[in-house]
């Protein structure tokens, strides 16, 4: 049996069914602010831990993670945590200001499933458990901020694109290590988007609303990349050589120019 925490042990503190601004914080301390190892506890929103003078308090209690004494909309529990242990992260800095609008009421996304319903469910499955709450969201939290490091690397990619006439329109290509994005090509104006990835995995996809037929490309790779794994989608705008749900048997031959000097011709 292990002994009971001394009250100059350090402790974490969370309110009683945390919201997503607690369990962030809360999640951000343990991942990068040195309580890995330390006990959470959880208390009456508003108070703090009658015990232990060396808790830190999150979105509870006052002190320097409480954001309740502000009417600042921009500030959140999460946030102040985040400025004090990682002020430069900019993945970090992304989730963190999306849970911060949440916790202010600042997103509305009717008919989606949200974090916030997640949490809420959670607490429905372990009413009397918040700390089972914090340990599953805690994946959650790890797996959204890999995504965000994901979208700034592919955004840092998106700068160095390569800009093409097509019959369609503007055309737009990117190379990257971290996969891509069609829809930042898009809002560029761009008809058409082609990439090579890491992988050597390559695709063509063009804008839903637009009328490209891709039938004729596809033609020609048969020529040129005939022994890599081209598909041709039913609806004829996307081309698609290897993804994570299905890799290719045979990556296809062509470097990112030679697949745009294609799609000029």
């Amino acid at each position: 049996m292990s002994e009971p925490l001394q009250p100059t042990q350090p402790l974490l503190v969370g309110h009683l069914a945390p919201d997503l601004d607690c369990l962030a914080g809360l999640w951000m301390l343990r991942r990068w602010g040195g309580y890995a190892a330390a006990p959470v506890a959880f208390v009456a929103a508003g108070t703090r831990h009658p015990q232990h003078a060396a808790a830190v308090h999150v979105d509870t209690g006052g002190g320097p993670f409480d954001h309740h004494d502000s009417v600042d909309q921009h500030l959140s529990s999460a946030e102040l945590v985040r400025r004090a242990i990682r002020p430069h992260d900019w993945a970090l800095e992304e989730l963190i200001t999306e849970i911060t609008a949440d916790d202010h009421a600042r997103t509305q996304t009717p008919g989606v499933l949200r974090a916030r319903d997640l949490v809420t469910g959670l607490h429905q499955r372990f009413p009397t458990d918040p700390a089972q709450v914090l340990a599953i969201m805690e994946v959650n939290f790890d797996a959204w901020y890999a995504a965000a490091l994901r979208r700034e690397q592919q955004r840092q990619a998106f700068a160095a694109r390569i800009e093409f006439d097509t019959r369609w329109g503007l055309g737009v290509a990117v190379e990257s290590a971290d996969g891509v994005a069609s829809r930042d090509a898009y809002r560029l104006g761009a008809v058409l988007f082609a990439y090579r990835d890491a992988h050597g995995w390559m695709g063509v996809a063009a804008q839903s609303h637009s009328n490209v037929d891709l039938s004729e490309v596809y033609a020609q790779l048969s020529h040129v990349d005939g022994a890599a794994d081209w598909f041709l989608h039913p609806n004829r705008r996307l081309l698609l050589c290897g993804t994570a749900k299905s890799p290719p048997r045979v990556p296809s031959s062509l470097s990112l120019d030679e697949l745009i000097e294609l799609l000029q011709r």
